[in-house]
């Protein structure tokens, strides 16, 4: 059975309309279980079932059970690669479906104990090891996992594990050997770039951040994952004051006290305090007019507790945003940039039809 002809026509499916992807995921759900039937060791062939599954019924426990059948039938004569492959994805139905991350860390140890030649293996054990602060745990799962596929994206997690670890000078090291221009892989280099070019500005390399920064101003960085917060952000610790707001300006974003403290500091810097004082009345005009508007048609909600929360919540914001603009235009405070530290998410379904890549 060629599966790679398989996984890549479920992978052009998934480009179709749901109805016309049914029809060819069903084509192979049938050849699979003939193939099954035939052959009950072939871990390859369940889990694209499973898979399959869980793409035409969206019903995840279904999906498990196909996959405990195989282990039902097989955990006696199982090797330790088809071992490592069930437990893998096994791991991802109960872990990213079903939220049990104790049960997959403890399949995903023992796929990692019998050495799986997966790199899914290791960086899915990995996310869970970050999810849980195990940051030294995550940067060695990650490194294996690098090791074993070469993938950025694993190199790309290890020195984010290493900046949780305070290890800034080899988690800039890392960036380092994976950075490259121009950018070629629109799911990690752009992510690659803007995170080095942070660590070196804040770790007192200015000059090689702006490098960094040309580069991707140089770029169609919105195709490589690049937002325009993200450069004002970068942009304020750079203390490029008028590009910081150049680019908030750009970016519609959700207005809350994470960074419009750092915006009110680039204009109160750049000698545009009326500015900062028209945004500040802009802002309350929308939330007070928000506020008003969901006052007036409070019957339109179905649950009164959320109608009140909403409310409250609105005014709460309004009243940081306030207080986060005297503190900042009055009262001389620099804010400090909130850096939002986070892995990059890679599903490792191990031959995952929705995911497969050549």
């Amino acid at each position: 059975m060629d599966m790679i002809k398989i996984l890549e026509d479920l992978q052009s499916a998934m480009n179709l309309e749901f109805e016309e992807r049914v029809i060819i995921f069903e084509k192979y759900k049938s050849i699979l279980e003939l193939e099954v039937f035939n052959n009950p060791s072939n871990v390859y062939a369940f889990s694209l079932i499973a898979m399959i599954s869980l793409e035409l019924r969206n019903d995840v426990e279904f999906s498990i059970k196909i996959l405990e059948e195989y282990y039902g039938r097989n955990k006696d004569i199982i090797s330790d690669d088809d071992f490592s492959l069930w437990a893998t994805n096994m791991a991802y139905f109960i872990s990213e479906e079903y939220e049990d991350y104790d049960r997959a860390i403890k399949l995903l140890t023992e796929a990692v104990k019998r050495s799986s030649k997966y790199a899914n293996t290791y960086y899915a054990l990995g996310k869970l090891h970050f999810m849980k602060k195990d940051f030294n745990g995550a940067k060695k799962l990650f490194n294996k996992a690098f090791k074993i596929s070469f993938n950025n994206i694993y190199r790309y997690c290890e020195a984010i594990s290493l900046i949780k670890l305070n290890k800034k000078e080899e988690s800039i090291s890392k960036l380092k050997s994976i950075y490259t221009v121009p950018f070629i892989d629109e799911e990690i280099d752009g992510k690659i770039a803007l995170m080095l070019g942070i660590e070196l500005a804040l770790n007192g390399k200015e000059e090689e951040s702006k490098k960094i920064v040309q580069c991707i101003l140089n770029s169609d960085y919105e195709r490589f994952n690049i937002e325009t917060d993200d450069l004002g952000e970068l942009m304020y610790i750079l203390n490029d004051y008028h590009k910081c707001v150049e680019f908030y300006d750009k970016a519609n974003l959700y207005v809350d006290d994470s960074w419009i403290g750092q915006y009110f500091f680039a204009l109160k810097k750049i000698g545009n305090i009326n500015k900062a004082y028209e945004k500040l009345k802009k802002i309350e005009l929308n939330i007070e007019k928000n506020i008003y508007e969901e006052e007036f048609n409070s019957e339109d909600w179905e649950c009164e507790d959320d109608y009140k929360d909403y409310i409250d919540s609105e005014k709460r914001r309004l009243d940081s945003i306030k207080k986060c603009y005297v503190k900042v235009v009055e009262e001389n405070f620099k804010p400090i940039p909130n850096i939002y530290y986070d892995i990059f998410y890679k599903c490792y379904y191990i031959n995952c039809p929705r995911h497969y890549i050549k």
